[in-house]
């Protein structure tokens, strides 16, 4: 980051505009960084299925959503087409990917030499007034489901339902992230990352198959676990990074005092994890309140959560129930959130040594 910063600086002082700063420096340096994350996107965009029944079209309706209809279905027939339907979807990434990398291996060739040729600066009022709008109008939609929402009731058992599976799910998935990360293997870990890298629709499928074989199905563990594929990899991706940082020096000073791996893993390791860890967590949090496939099947219908009533009632129903279930679905990660920046902040007012 710092040599990329001093890169910055001499080409502003070499008089290059702010997009030929953006079009050949920055972008060629942070888009293979991206790459994983904009591979989730993708996967995730065309596997959705509660977004899609909400606001896509429902005839025709998505691949996703046809899909998910007839893996739904009691005939076998239907369910194989569905088979079919969600391998095409991976076909789909496949293509997207090898688009995508094609793309950026053309672009790459068209970036010229930096020589010396100045272009006028581009104005920044396009940019800041799209950085102003898009969060303006977060607070506008907001705005709608509470004066939508206004006195509605909502499910009790569904906010209940997804607060204690969040906070398992999420609790859950720290412990067993944070042992792996110490006593796990360092390589080929790749596949720890397939779940938000492939679409969910098939993984959701053979989810639902094993939990049949295990007779789980119906279960409120079975829920749980159908969470943890899709929060675990989102939590990793913070906690990962946090921990490749960690000073070697302290771990070794640790070592020549003579203690053991387990008490460096729990007196040195964990309390410099602390923050990351509170921030995985919230993000787990709200990965785990969005699941609705996971949930649907796994539980059998049994287990209402805030996603699966919202989605319910987007078919027909009370828009102001609707508006509630979407608030409460909205306010949960966000008092997740606010509270772990609070303990944050306390935890590094407290303890100095971590600023």
């Amino acid at each position: 980051e710092k040599r990329l910063l001093q890169q910055v600086i001499v080409l502003d002082s070499l008089g290059y505009s702010r997009w030929q700063c953006l079009n050949w420096l920055l972008l060629p340096s942070v888009a293979p960084a991206l790459a994983m994350a904009m591979l989730a996107i993708v996967a995730w965009s065309l596997s959705v299925v509660d977004v899609a029944i909400i606001l896509g079209p429902g005839n025709p309706p998505t691949l996703a959503v046809i899909s998910w209809q007839w893996l739904t279905q009691g005939d076998a027939d239907q369910q194989t087409k569905g088979a079919l339907a969600s391998l095409l979807l991976m076909l789909l990434l496949a293509a997207y990917v090898l688009l995508g990398y094609l793309l950026w291996r053309s672009w790459r060739h068209t970036i010229p030499r930096v020589d010396g040729v100045r272009k006028p600066a581009t104005p920044l009022l396009p940019g800041i007034t799209l950085a102003i709008f898009l969060p303006l109008t977060g607070v506008l939609c907001v705005v709608l489901l509470a004066i939508l929402a206004d006195q509605s009731t909502i499910n009790s058992e569904a906010l209940i339902n997804s607060l204690t599976m969040g906070l398992v799910a999420t609790f859950i998935a720290l412990l067993l992230l944070l042992l792996w990360l110490e006593w796990g293997p360092q390589r080929r870990q790749l596949w720890l990352w397939l779940p938000i890298l492939l679409p969910a629709l098939p993984l959701v499928a053979g989810q639902y198959t094993l939990a049949l074989w295990l007779n789980l199905d119906g279960s409120w563990t079975a829920v749980v676990w159908g969470h943890l594929l899709w929060v675990m990899p989102w939590m990793l991706f913070i906690l990962q990074p946090a921990w490749q940082r960690i000073d070697s020096r302290l771990i070794l000073i640790a070592q020549t005092l003579g203690w053991s791996r387990a008490k460096i893993f729990f007196y040195v390791k964990c309390p410099l994890m602390l923050r990351p860890a509170l921030i995985a967590f919230a993000v787990g949090f709200s990965v785990s309140i969005a699941q609705y496939m996971p949930t649907l099947w796994l539980g059998a219908g049994r287990f209402p959560t805030l996603t699966t009533e919202a989605v319910a009632l987007s078919s027909g129903g009370s828009n102001g129930i609707l508006a509630a279930q979407a608030l409460w679905q909205l306010l949960l990660p966000l008092i997740i959130f606010a509270l772990t920046a609070l303990v944050a902040k306390w935890v590094g007012y407290v303890r100095q040594g971590l600023r």
